[in-house]
């Protein structure tokens, strides 16, 4: 019901007359790429061209000089020297928005200022390169690959400072975090891989000290205080998108409208009532695509997509790219991790086919045009009988 009822607001948004079939206004919705086929700055450079081929609008890519811009030491300038060089030169196309990657892991202290002056310079570095290389953004990924610094049950002084002592030190630095990009790079937007949405079991009405309590017991518990600095010391145009990664799992269209709602509608509920201007500001709804987990690719993880012939994979994935886009506020992203679209290795049959067809109906205001239901529920029955 709420998918329907949001389809009839939003759906004219998208329309197009027949009287004005030569001259199709193309909704501001962008598709970019990320994976384990990053790309460096120095493979851009010299790719790009042929890169430009795949239907995106753009790509996440890193430096050379580092993107795990939390480590607690600071990194020379002239680590980026080489990225600095190349990244002028780069002659973007129809790759119009494009992003740097950062990355978060780390053993640093909150309560370290010492090790916050490092993280911030850091981030000068990263934005730096950023500007340099004309992209319209950067993208955090949260995700620590190896120490969490967003789980408070884990911090060095968590026997000694409260989860309230932590959330207000995670605040500060947060706005830390913001100044530094925002000094090298002015109204960023900036792509987070999940933000709110990660939270949605806390967005239910509950007392504030309920809700505190339950995130405080959270893998991501200073994330939210992070994001609060963030708002805080943002510039009047700087974008905040939430990138949705659950997205990645859905098997139908509902899910796309009800996690809007969540960030978008109930999302400021996670955060000091006060920010909520500053949220209903900032903060975009983005959406993700896992190409793996619709062609069956995924190592050790059987997924709906290994009970799929060929034909059902890419209708999966083009009913994805299709609800993904009409979703979101701006910025979709498709991960992979065993395809290689850059390198042109293990491309999926019907792939650069589905995301076509996609943003093709999109454009042209058209409906989908076919159900995923029978798909996924023939899927779901044959897996069973492998049982």
């Amino acid at each position: 019901m709420r998918a329907g009822l949001w389809f009839l607001i939003i759906a004219p948004l998208f329309s197009v007359s027949a009287a004005a079939q030569d001259h199709v206004v193309i909704p501001d919705r962008k598709l970019v790429e990320y994976g384990w086929d990053v790309p460096t700055s120095d493979f851009v450079a010299a790719h790009i061209a042929e890169m430009e081929g795949r239907p995106f609008d753009g790509l996440l890519f890193r430096l050379q000089g580092g993107w795990n811009v939390l480590e607690p030491a600071a990194w020379p300038e002239d680590k980026f020297k080489a990225d600095f060089e190349i990244l002028p030169a780069i002659q973007w196309n129809t790759f119009t928005d494009n992003f740097v990657m950062m990355l978060a892991a780390s053993d640093q202290d909150w309560f370290n200022d010492a090790h916050w002056d490092a993280i911030t310079s850091n981030v000068r570095l990263v934005s730096r390169a950023a500007r340099l290389a004309k992209c319209v953004g950067l993208c955090f990924d949260a995700e620590p690959y190896g120490t969490n610094p967003w789980d408070y049950s884990k911090t060095a002084h968590a026997s000694e400072k409260s989860y309230a002592e932590y959330s207000a030190m995670a605040r500060k630095r947060g706005g830390q975090f913001m100044k530094a990009i925002e000094s090298e790079f002015p109204n960023p937007r900036i792509l987070n891989f999940y933000l709110t949405n990660l939270f949605a079991q806390f967005l239910d009405p509950m007392p504030d000290e309920v809700r505190k309590e339950r995130l405080s017991k959270h893998d991501y518990a200073l994330f939210p205080p992070f994001l609060e600095g963030m708002l805080e010391n943002a510039g009047p145009n700087t974008e905040i998108y939430d990138g949705n990664e659950s997205a990645y799992y859905y098997t139908e269209k509902t899910p796309y409208f009800e996690s809007y709602q969540s960030v978008k509608g109930r999302g400021p509920r996670l955060y000091d009532p006060t920010l909520e201007p500053l949220y209903r500001k900032h903060v975009r709804m983005g959406q993700a695509l896992y190409v793996d987990q619709y062609y069956g690719l995924r190592q050790n993880t059987p997924t709906l997509g290994n009970f799929m012939p060929p034909e059902d994979q890419a209708k999966w994935f083009e009913h994805n790219v299709y609800w993904a886009l009409h979703t979101s506020d701006r910025y979709v992203w498709c991960y992979s991790e065993r395809m290689d679209w850059w390198k042109n290795e293990n491309i999926q049959p019907g792939s650069l086919e589905a995301i076509r067809s996609a943003r093709g109906k999109i454009a042209r205001g058209e409906p989908l045009g076919f159900d995923l239901a029978p798909i996924i529920d023939a899927a779901k029955k044959k897996k069973a009988e492998t049982k």
